[in-house]
């Protein structure tokens, strides 16, 4: 499950945390993360449900991370020299027989970065059965929004040059469901999995729970895969 939580949650933990038991994953990630008493709250309560594993990208109470929790161990990784300014933005899970890429991206132009490193990386750092989850603030021109004002979609579309599957789009390949929605209404798909091929194949079932968004939990759906 991936699931921004909108500048690292507020007051709405508790919200958060039942968002999560309702859909039961064996791993979350999230997105706008940060490390203070709210992301202290989140980590401390998924613990003590089962969830004995957690990482962040970041340490820093007022930067929008990506953090993984997870009911299997997994081994972390940051990437603060290949990304410098970005570091923030993407964090490694190493599980026994799965990798899990979390990410989340910059506005406009300044998710570029992570694009080129991604889709230079992705397959090294994935392996065979790997994928890419989380905010990824871009999508498709027509498809992924009703207009074109979408940055970097070609380094979106890239990861499909490369060889992942965007599990979502492959399965509803002119279904036009948003994630997110603009002040003035705009329905914009930004929450992606992209998974490897091999990984892609096991996917059972693989869809966006609005529940959240619509009553306030976040301004983002929660995004929800799971692989057989």
């Amino acid at each position: 499950m991936t699931f921004n939580i909108r500048h690292g949650g507020g007051t709405r933990g508790k919200q958060i945390i039942d968002s999560v038991l309702k859909h039961n994953p064996d791993t979350i990630i999230f997105t706008e993360y940060r490390e203070n008493k709210n992301g202290l709250f989140i980590r401390q309560t998924l613990f003590e449900r089962g969830y004995i594993s957690f990482s962040a990208s970041s340490t820093a109470t007022k930067e929008n991370a990506v953090a993984i929790a997870s009911k299997i161990p997994f081994t972390p990784t940051t990437f603060p020299l290949e990304l410098n300014e970005n570091s923030q933005r993407a964090i490694l899970a190493a599980f026994e027989n799965i990798s899990v890429l979390g990410v989340y991206f910059a506005q406009k132009d300044a998710k570029r970065p992570l694009f080129d490193f991604i889709n230079a990386k992705g397959h090294q750092l994935l392996g065979e059965n790997g994928l890419i989850i989380g905010d990824f603030n871009t999508g498709k021109y027509f498809l992924d929004e009703p207009k074109n004002t979408f940055h970097c979609v070609e380094e979106f579309e890239q990861l499909e040059e490369n060889g992942f599957v965007d599990s979502w789009r492959s399965r509803n390949p002119d279904v036009s469901e948003f994630s997110w929605y603009s002040n003035a209404g705009n329905g914009f798909r930004i929450d992606h999995i992209f998974s490897t091929p091999k990984l892609d194949k096991n996917v059972k079932n693989i869809y966006y729970s609005h529940e959240e968004r619509e009553n306030g939990v976040s301004d983002h759906s929660a995004f929800i895969v799971e692989y057989s």
